[in-house]
């Protein structure tokens, strides 16, 4: 079907586009403590590959699904004034941002992998008359967590070439608007929804196993749960948009919001035991008025008639 220029009338009202605008800002600044906190620690441990694999091929479907539902609203800025383009895209803008500083977290997260956590050293063994004995020299092999992160790299780069390529077969084969781009746009939609349905499930677990917070941002997770929110609500109410395009967001901020708690008690749990720590070792400390204080023996002067 050609583009309709008569269908670009629908103009986002000035209540959404200010929601969405500040939305955008928000979404980025809530991501900037998790990126500096691993940039900070030189770490990512702490956060599950799985959390990071979910999160970002849910961005990536997320992504592609929104463009391809309001693609109208890109070909509309041919027609459009900038202002009103720029109301109508900001829709798209926002799943981008919010899917972009996912993928900023995910290549933070294999650039920082824990060193000591990829390798373990392994002998060499060579059998001898029955017994194995060890060879000169130590090998390395990686580790389980260390071959997952290169898993999750390797599946994410093979989602997003997936996307980008048939998404762009079927926008110039069929075009944007016919029933079978709709349908892939719908089912990545559903697909995000399902893969963030599962997202914190593993880093939920992994939180709890580990019993503390590690490289996770609690400041993140204390915008972004609100946030979530309202992100789902803005995306919700704007023109040629199915439940298929919020839901995932929706059910993302629920979850974190379970996250969230989870960590902020651990995080008191464990400044509460450094306090005591540090109360109890200012106590072992001998005060310095003890340490100054002469022995009563030390102080003693030899008597007169000790002299005679």
């Amino acid at each position: 079907m050609p583009f309709d220029p008569t269908v670009c009338g629908e103009v986002p009202s000035s209540h959404n586009t200010f929601l969405t605008a500040l939305l955008c800002v928000g979404t980025f600044l809530s991501y900037l403590p998790q990126h500096l906190k691993i940039l900070n620690r030189r770490s990512s441990d702490g956060i599950s590959p799985y959390f990071i694999l979910l999160g970002t091929i849910g961005a990536g479907s997320n992504i592609t699904n929104i463009v391809l539902l309001q693609f109208i609203a890109l070909q509309c800025c041919t027609v459009q004034t900038l202002g009103v383009c720029v109301a109508s895209l900001l829709g798209i803008v926002q799943v981008c941002i919010q899917g972009g500083m996912f993928y900023i977290t995910f290549v933070l997260y294999m650039a920082f992998f824990p060193e000591q956590s990829k390798y373990i050293a392994a002998e060499e063994t060579e059998e001898t008359d029955g017994e194995a004995r060890p060879l000169l020299g130590r090998m390395q092999r990686a580790t389980l967590e260390w071959q997952t992160a290169l898993w999750v790299a390797a599946a994410v780069a093979t989602h997003a070439i997936v996307c980008i390529l048939m998404s762009a077969l079927l926008v110039m084969a069929v075009g944007p608007y016919a029933g079978p781009t709709r349908t892939w746009a719908s089912l990545l939609g559903l697909f995000s929804l399902c893969l963030t349905c599962m997202q914190f499930f593993p880093q939920i677990v992994k939180t709890w196993r580990a019993g503390a917070v590690g490289a996770l941002s609690i400041p993140m997770m204390l915008m972004q749960t609100p946030g979530g929110f309202l992100f789902a609500y803005s995306i919700a109410i704007r023109p040629g948009v199915n439940w298929s395009s919020w839901i995932s967001t929706f059910v993302a901020a629920t979850l974190q919001g379970v996250l969230l708690a989870i960590c902020l008690v651990f995080d008191a749990r464990e400044k509460r035991a450094l306090s005591v720590d540090d109360r109890s070792a200012g106590d072992s400390q001998p005060s310095p008025a003890a340490n100054s204080q002469p022995s009563p023996a030390a102080n003693s002067q030899p008597s007169p008639a000790a002299d005679a």
